[in-house]
């Protein structure tokens, strides 16, 4: 009897602190779409999905399930309160605040658990999120209101907070400049609504970059700054060296092509809009050396 009683008040417990938290920004079934580069150069979606609810630290959470281990926590465990999603990170082993639905023009909130390095090496274990505009886009059928931010140039996230979808690049802060090449919202479904950012399919695959690559010939060949805002500079270390340069965007369309350079060579990049970009350096057909650069978002 005590048993029964036991399940009983643990069963209304959980459903009293779901009701409590009202908004539920990942339902079962909720899933993001991102566009991942992988190890063969193609790029695939990478997925976080919520997959089922439990009681998580005291909390009635959604779990969520990346397709990839170095983005999110795997599983990363989410829950909604009063428009304000909260995640447990277990840098800090708390819940953190994730993202803030409430908030205004000129509001600012933390997303702490997060980590990254500043210029000097120095580990910063929060990045500060302030809204510095608010607007609306025509998406489905629907209106979704959109938070213009702008956070901590050392951490990787994206510029635009979707309603309900969350952050248009990635789901969390991120150490910047990260090797792990996944960016771009790509679409967000949950069982009730489908929110389709991109013009095409959701799960669509499709090659890019050459996947030959020659890592002996990439001595000397430097592409700087990084970050970089009106220009890039592509310098072979060798006067006489011959190289092309290829530049993509997020979604992996080339934005830049220069074939057969000499040495050095410069690209004005002042219209290019603010991001993430993918280049190759090529010689004689043969990628030598390829790497990701960021546009500061100024």
């Amino acid at each position: 009897m005590k048993k029964y009683l036991l399940v009983h008040l643990l069963t209304f417990s959980a459903i009293f602190n779901l009701a409590a938290q009202g908004f539920d920004f990942a339902p079962v079934g909720a899933k993001w779409y991102y566009s991942e580069l992988n190890f063969a150069l193609k790029v695939i979606p990478h997925t976080i999905e919520s997959v089922s609810k439990e009681n998580y630290q005291g909390k009635w959470c959604s779990k969520l399930v990346s397709s990839s281990n170095d983005i999110v926590p795997n599983p990363v465990y989410v829950y909604s309160q009063n428009d304000t999603v909260y995640w447990y990170s277990p840098l800090t082993n708390q819940f953190e605040t994730l993202y803030d639905f409430t908030a205004e023009v000129g509001d600012s909130w933390v997303v702490g658990g997060v980590y990254s390095t500043d210029g000097h090496g120095n580990p910063i274990y929060a990045d500060t999120v302030t809204v510095d505009s608010i607007s609306r886009i025509p998406i489905n059928g629907d209106s979704l209101k959109v938070w213009h931010i702008s956070h901590s140039f050392y951490f990787d996230w994206g510029k635009r907070i979707f309603e309900r979808a969350g952050n248009d690049q990635l789901f969390m802060p991120k150490l910047g400049l990260i090797e792990a090449y996944v960016w771009g919202l790509r679409c967000f479904d949950t069982p009730d609504t489908a929110f389709h950012f991109v013009p095409y399919p959701c799960d669509t695959i499709y090659s890019t970059i050459s996947t030959t690559l020659a890592p002996n010939e990439s001595a000397g060949f430097e592409v700087v700054p990084n970050p970089f805002h009106e220009k890039i500079t592509i310098t072979s270390g060798t006067p006489s060296a011959v190289f092309s340069f290829f530049l993509y965007d997020q979604t992996g369309r080339m934005v830049f092509r220069q074939q057969n350079a000499v040495g050095i060579l410069e690209i004005n990049t002042a219209l290019l809009p603010s991001g993430i970009y993918y280049w190759n350096v090529e010689k004689g057909g043969v990628v030598v050396k390829r790497g990701k650069s960021v546009k500061n978002w100024i």
